[in-house]
């Protein structure tokens, strides 16, 4: 079976690299939001779900909208 040793070794680099970009996520501090509306300042976050949020405060209310857990990738456009 030549494909075996290949697969394992693809699946261990897969579960590395997902360790290594999971370090790096931040839980919105949504506690700081508890009003309904955002400002309308324009700092861009990257959400875990591959989506740019106009700013931590847009992405709390969709977390709170949807129930979803959404981690911020990085500080930035995605």
């Amino acid at each position: 079976m030549p494909g075996k040793p290949t697969f394992l070794l693809l699946l261990l680099i897969i579960s590395c690299l997902s360790n290594v970009q999971g370090a790096n996520f931040k839980k919105p501090m949504c506690y700081n939001y508890q009003l309904p509306g955002c400002p309308f300042n324009f700092e861009p976050v990257c959400g875990s779900n591959g989506v740019t949020y106009a700013n931590e405060c847009v992405l709390c209310d969709t977390i709170r909208e949807t129930r979803r857990k959404i981690l911020i990738v990085k500080c930035g456009p995605c």
